[in-house]
């Protein structure tokens, strides 16, 4: 069986099981914890009827690229199924709604924690260079009053950025592209605020209220670092997956064809351009003397 046929056989399952889950005979005879294990194993190819009754209970966790089914049995959990194909791993994500909290546990992994870098601990028995520790203080100091003198919402893009250690400059220029700096900035499609971020990626990133200017920031950031460590950092594939999904950018190898996107990382560059440089003026003028103080 190809990949295709088998994400549209468990499509096509998942979406018959949805319609019929509650009117079934099986959900007045079995209830609904041996309904929801015929469900997902008839689904999944896996179980099925052999689970119904060991009560047991359900992990389904959707993660970046793919879905997991754990069978969770007196303290003991299993992966039973991992669909890779989004098409059907959501549509077994969305089937496992129907069933109370009690049965199943539903997780959506896109954005905890873990996935954000691990910072190593300091080692205590390090020599601390005073000299250069002073003047990252003072160049950072510089850095955030640029920021806030800059643009509106600068220290918040700072304040944000130092958090999920992402170059200030770039937020600001995504910022800049996106809603020339109006927190109440509004799209056809439906993107809102600074960042002009989807109400279902807010809610995946935290933020209730994406007029807000602090959550639309700190959801916009936290997405930018995630796009970051899916492309290794590649600032231009980045803002490509910014504006044109992380799908696209995967499936063309790069910069989606789309004269939009191509546009808008072409714009979005020479803003982040024109930040750095702003910055270096700035810096150069609030530095000492010596012409000691670098930014990075």
């Amino acid at each position: 069986m190809t990949k295709r046929s088998l994400a549209n056989s468990l499509s096509e399952r998942a979406a018959r099981l949805h319609r019929k889950s509650q009117r079934s005979r099986w959900f007045r005879i079995l209830g609904a914890r041996g309904t929801l294990a015929v469900a997902l194993g008839t689904a999944l190819s896996v179980g099925g009827l052999t689970d119904t009754m060991a009560g047991a209970h359900f992990l389904v966790q959707k993660d970046p690229d793919s879905v997991r089914v754990v069978r969770i049995d007196r303290g003991h959990a299993g992966v039973v199924a991992k669909l890779d194909d989004g098409f059907a791993a959501n549509s077994i994500f969305k089937l496992s709604r129907v069933f109370p909290d009690s049965l199943v546990t539903r997780r959506n992994a896109l954005f905890d924690d873990a996935w954000l870098d691990q910072q190593p601990p300091l080692d205590p028995s390090a020599k601390h260079d005073v000299f250069h520790e002073e003047m990252k203080r003072l160049n950072e100091a510089i850095r955030r009053d640029f920021f806030a003198n800059a643009m509106p919402y600068g220290d918040l893009i700072h304040e944000k950025s130092v958090k999920y250690d992402v170059d200030p400059a770039l937020v600001a220029a995504v910022v800049e592209q996106e809603s020339r700096f109006h927190a109440k900035a509004h799209s056809q499609v439906g993107a809102r605020g600074l960042m002009q971020l989807m109400p279902r990626t807010g809610r995946w990133l935290g933020a209730r209220n994406l007029y807000d200017p602090e959550q639309n920031i700190d959801a916009g950031v936290k997405y930018i670092k995630y796009l970051q460590q899916r492309f290794n950092g590649n600032v231009r594939q980045t803002i490509a997956a910014y504006n044109a999904g992380e799908g696209n950018v995967k499936r063309y190898g790069g910069i989606p064809p789309f004269r939009e996107t191509q546009t808008y990382v072409r714009k979005v560059l020479n803003n982040y351009q024109k930040r750095n440089e702003q910055l270096k003026q700035f810096g150069a003028a609030h530095s000492n003397d010596s012409g000691e103080m670098t930014l990075r």
